[in-house]
């Protein structure tokens, strides 16, 4: 199972994936974010998963805030598999199981906040 990490633990292993660089492809910007691809009030541990983390650039994290930059576009760019993501805690109600989130993230059907 992935591990939990401390808010730092989560920016400096985010930011080593992909050499501080940020994850869009074309940008050559500096990361400043260790953007949570689904908001971190899903999990009631905080989700500092590396699996919930892409760096990026201060605007290309405004446009992932506003959702136009998609958590599956995030997942895509950090090279997360759908197979390695966890279910939030708050979500659990909302899907059957992991299964069924799982194919609801690789459709694209969730926001950041998960709706």
């Amino acid at each position: 199972m992935e591990e939990l990490l401390t808010r730092q633990e989560f920016k400096e292993q985010v930011f080593k994936r992909t050499s501080g660089k940020c994850c869009v492809p074309g940008c050559t910007k500096e990361a400043v974010d260790a953007h949570h691809i689904l908001d971190r009030g899903l999990w009631k541990d905080g989700g500092y998963y590396l699996s919930n983390g892409a760096a990026l650039c201060s605007s290309h994290h405004l446009e992932a805030e506003h959702g136009n930059i998609t958590p599956l576009d995030c997942m895509e760019y950090m090279g997360i598999s759908v197979d390695d993501i966890r279910l939030p805690g708050k979500l659990a109600d909302v899907f059957s199981g992991p299964e069924e989130y799982k194919e609801a993230m690789k459709l694209g059907i969730i926001d950041k906040w998960g709706k």
